[in-house]
């Protein structure tokens, strides 16, 4: 609670004026554009097998959780490379975290050997973000180029000049990060943040989402809003708490969000953001699964039960913030089953005790633990149209995806933010 009511006087993070630039090497070629003699971290030949989750010139929070991407080891110029991910494996399916890289580095520009390919970056400095979205693409004097697709390549960042500089470097590929390179002469030094606060996120596809800087929907955006540098998500589309009946993977158990919590809790988060409900069933009998309305409902009911007992007896010091099922538009299957649903996810988070926060998503405001609450303001989610079909009577109209369900990058900007307004009202009302 200490380091999140710390990290709330923190100032936001910024844009800088000046954009990074941002390109990418031949696929397979070693020969870096920082010159010769470059040193690489850890080194391309490297029979220690060292990774970005073990060499001392960077810090991540828990690097001891991280992971070979998939058991890969990669080829890059000869050499094998070894790709990190913070991985989520359930019964049949799996989802990657988020590795964040943190370390002081004084020259004008580094680079990363990903393996793979399908670049996502977001690179934060001296607390502002270096580019205006996710880097996604090549950037020069901030107008974007071609996507950042080359396979197994250095990718270089450069500022444009030499200056001591406090990095954070959040990335990922289909593979993963194996290494960051530095001219001869340019110091690479880890930036320890253990005294800032974490946060995990169970979702489903809504934590998926592409947003304006990063991919785990609103949850990156609100985690940035508050503070909080160290961020996980833990997102399976089609999940809930319970099974249902959309797939093969969501009918199995392993896959709810009970069932995937040990590696969600592993790393002792201070914060944990629950957001399900949109694809459970409480009211509904499915061939295989639930034979009458009331074993729906049992069937829901102790799936939420469950996973809060779990949540709180290996997180009892941890705040656990949890909202309604997503509400995107009255015509979605769930909406009629979403405020039975939410009456039943804040009672069981109610039952395990605090620190907890409720935020009300579907008729706004929020309770806490401490008693304090603020009054409903409204539905988070308005209207039957989307961005692709605007109909004029909602926010439907600004924030959805084309499906009507999803929400797009404005809305993920958005719901991260009514998450983090009511997270911090909440957490300072305690």
């Amino acid at each position: 609670m200490s380091r999140l009511k710390a990290a709330l006087q923190q100032p936001a993070l910024g844009y800088a004026s000046v954009s990074v630039n941002v390109s990418q090497g031949a696929n397979n070629v070693a020969n870096s554009t920082l010159g010769l003699n470059v040193v690489y971290h850890p080194p391309l030949d490297n029979p220690q097998k060292l990774m970005l989750s073990t060499i001392p010139e960077v810090w991540g929070f828990r690097r001891d959780r991280w992971h070979l991407h998939g058991g890969f080891v990669g080829g890059f110029a000869g050499y094998a490379t070894y790709p990190v991910a913070r991985s989520h494996d359930a019964a049949t399916l799996n989802c990657d975290g988020v590795c964040g890289l943190h370390f002081t580095f004084d020259g004008q520009a580094f680079e990363v050997l990903f393996s793979g390919g399908d670049l996502w970056v977001t690179l934060v400095v001296d607390g502002q973000y270096m580019a205006p979205g996710v880097i996604r693409q090549a950037l020069s004097g901030g107008v974007a180029g071609a996507p950042l697709s080359t396979q197994d390549c250095l990718t270089r960042f450069d500022f444009g000049s030499r200056a001591p500089r406090h990095v954070s470097l959040y990335a990922r590929s289909s593979r993963g990060p194996c290494s960051i390179v530095t001219a001869p002469g340019d110091s690479l030094q880890p930036w320890d943040r253990s005294a800032e606060p974490s946060m995990t996120a169970m979702a489903d596809s809504y934590g998926g989402a592409a947003g304006q800087s990063w991919i785990a929907g609103p949850f990156w955006e609100s985690a940035a809003q508050l503070g909080i540098p160290h961020l996980d998500i833990d997102a399976e589309g089609g999940t809930g708490y319970a099974r249902n009946a959309a797939n093969a993977d969501t009918m199995n158990l392993g896959n709810t969000f009970r069932a995937r919590l040990p590696t969600d809790t592993d790393i002792a988060p201070d914060l944990v953001i629950t957001a399900g409900g949109i694809n459970d069933n409480n009211a509904i009998p499915m061939s295989g699964l639930y034979a009458t309305a009331a074993d729906a409902l049992a069937g829901f009911n102790a799936g939420v039960a469950g996973y809060y007992n779990d949540l709180r007896a290996a997180l009892p010091q941890a705040v656990l913030v949890s909202l309604g099922p997503w509400a995107p538009n009255v015509t979605h299957a769930t909406y009629s089953m979403a405020q039975p649903m939410a009456d039943t996810i804040k009672a069981a988070l109610q039952a395990v005790g605090g620190p907890w926060v409720f935020l009300d998503n579907l008729n706004g405001g929020w309770v806490n633990s401490a008693g304090a609450s603020a009054p409903a303001s409204g539905a988070w989610q308005t209207g039957t149209g989307n961005s692709a079909h605007p109909v004029g009577d909602g926010n439907g109209d600004l924030y959805l995806e084309f499906d009507g369900v999803h929400p797009n990058v404005a809305g993920c900007l958005y719901l991260g933010t009514r998450i983090a307004d009511g997270v911090r009202a909440a957490l300072l009302a305690m």
